[in-house]
């Protein structure tokens, strides 16, 4: 009885798997993709969602990537965005990114940053802050803006380990959006808003 059982079961069609032409891609990656206006992949939309934009919703990973294809920058290196309590999310680009947006409008000149110091008592030079000077091709004079440690520095993970590396992204932030507010209004960098971990 087992022999006969075995054997007709060995005798049964074995119906083939359907093969799948293309990967299904989910309603939210698609919707991402979409709003991208063609500069995303699903692939890329699920390591956002998987990474830097893990916390926002899908209206908000749409505005995100809507966003950095409108200011034609990069939504993994140039720009960040974090939600907001009204829904939304406050965007910013990173201070590459604010630099690279300036020049690509082909009116960037020159950027000089310096440090500002003071002598302490002991000899040493004590970290004031930084000056930023940015040249703009049809400005007639140089834009300049400095940022202070008093003012800036919160204490953080950056600020302690990398602190002039911090004031001085701080000032050509400043200074970027002085001078190329047409493409940078209402634009900030993270080292201005909240402690990065990293310079």
């Amino acid at each position: 009885m087992t022999t006969d059982t075995a054997e007709r079961q060995t005798s049964l069609p074995i119906a083939a798997a359907p093969v799948e032409s293309r990967l299904v891609i989910s309603e939210d990656v698609a919707l991402a993709v979409e709003a991208s206006e063609g500069t995303l992949k699903a692939a890329q939309v699920r390591v956002l969602q998987a990474t830097i934009c893990s916390k926002l919703t899908v209206p908000q990973l749409q505005l995100y990537v809507t966003i950095c294809a409108r200011k034609g920058v990069d939504p993994f290196t140039e720009a960040y965005g974090f939600p907001n309590p009204d829904g939304g999310i406050a965007f910013g680009l990173r201070i590459d990114g604010m630099q690279a947006l300036a020049a690509r409008t082909g009116e960037l000149l020159s950027v000089k940053v310096e440090t500002l110091t003071h002598d302490n008592a002991d000899g040493t030079k004590g970290l004031v802050g930084a000056r930023c000077t940015i040249e703009r091709d049809g400005m007639s004079e140089p834009v300049v803006e400095e940022a202070y440690m008093a003012e800036y520095d919160r204490g953080g993970m950056g600020w302690k380990q990398f602190p002039e590396t911090m004031i001085r992204k701080v000032a050509r932030a400043k200074c970027l959006r002085v001078a190329f507010a047409d493409a940078l209004s209402g634009v900030y960098e993270p080292a201005e808003v909240a402690d990065e971990r990293s310079p």
